[in-house]
């Protein structure tokens, strides 16, 4: 066992043998800073202040550069532990963050729109539970887990909403598409996690919120967050699909678009047919095509892996966008 202690928090947690640090943060119940936990998004990034450690996945290039990989930073998902570690980490807010629970929740009701199914369960009344808007919660399994983004507002304590892709032969979706998990029945969820959330300190700045397929569920809760706090901050929203029948979701979404008079909205379809009259392409293209110049916005992407890097390389090189300016969440495929 190694132990690991996170700077200037100084919070403590042990790793086990061939467990990365994030993994080993998750399972003490410790959120620290991330999203994709794949080596894409760069959220757990963290400075190496003594021990060693073994990287024990690949991540993309683009994510560390050579001056920051020299400095001795480190992607927590992609680490672990070869005796006992302590990183920097200043963006994680050690005891004022939002503790992990597990807890029980009750399935309400599963709605299958094509190869969507959302999925709507209640939790106990106390403690009310919280989240910000953009985490994500476990659903715990028999064999394993799978991790879904909150879909709903933070103020809806009562219940929550996820977006479940169908995947044949699954660990989960197949339940939801055959019936077998009906209404009343009880599973067990852990969270909230992740650091893919509205960063509430620059209200000021236009935002692009972007997703590709059910990247749209976490974008559907900072919108509903938006027209709670700040109804007239300027938004546009993208949501990315190959056919029209994957913007799944546009009746919730054009509700909460009557609550947000700045905000505009733009589907973008990859392989549409004749009859499709809207915007054509990949989201990534719309997007530049709508904005020269992104240098005093803030960009929210979530959605699969390459949506996520092509689009903050091209947002930062041929936009101005900042670098600290782009927060994402990649969803990476599993079944």
């Amino acid at each position: 066992m190694s132990q690991i202690t996170v700077s200037p928090s100084q919070t403590q947690f042990t790793a086990q043998p061939n467990e990365t640090i994030l993994s080993a943060a998750i399972r003490n119940g410790i959120n620290l800073p991330h999203s994709c936990q794949s080596g894409v998004c760069g959220s757990c990034a963290a400075k190496l202040v003594s021990g060693k450690i073994q990287q024990s996945g690949e991540y993309d290039d683009y994510v560390l550069s050579a001056d920051e990989i020299a400095a001795g930073t480190i992607l927590l998902c992609c680490s672990q532990a070869d005796g006992d570690v302590t990183v920097d980490m200043p963006s994680y807010a050690g005891a004022k963050a939002i503790a992990i629970r597990t807890l029980p929740a009750r399935v309400a009701g599963v709605d299958i729109r094509g190869d969507v199914a959302i999925l709507t369960v209640a939790l106990p009344k106390a403690p009310p539970f919280q989240f910000y808007a953009g985490q994500y919660m476990e659903i715990l399994l028999k064999d394993g887990s799978r991790s879904y983004s909150i879909a709903n507002a933070p103020n809806q304590t009562g219940t929550l909403e996820f977006h479940v892709r169908h995947h044949v032969g699954g660990l989960f979706s197949p339940q939801l598409f055959s019936g077998s998990l009906k209404s009343g029945a009880i599973i067990r969820l852990r969270g909230p996690l992740g650091s893919f959330y509205l960063n509430e300190d620059t209200a000021d700045k236009p935002l692009i919120l972007l997703a590709t397929g059910t990247g749209f569920a976490p974008i559907k809760s900072i919108l509903a967050q938006l027209a709670q706090t700040q109804p007239t901050r300027r938004v546009h929203v993208y949501h990315g699909t190959r056919f029209a029948d994957g913007l799944y979701d546009e009746n919730a979404l054009r509700e909460l678009l009557a609550q947000l008079p700045n905000t505009q909205y733009t589907p973008v379809l990859s392989r549409p047919d004749d009859a499709w009259t809207g915007a054509t392409g990949y989201v990534t293209e719309s997007v530049l095509r709508d904005y020269a110049d992104l240098s005093g916005h803030e960009v929210y992407a979530c959605g699969s892996p390459d949506m996520v890097r092509d689009s903050k390389v091209a947002f930062v090189a041929q936009a101005g966008l900042p670098e600290n300016a782009f927060y994402s969440d990649a969803f990476t495929a599993h079944i």
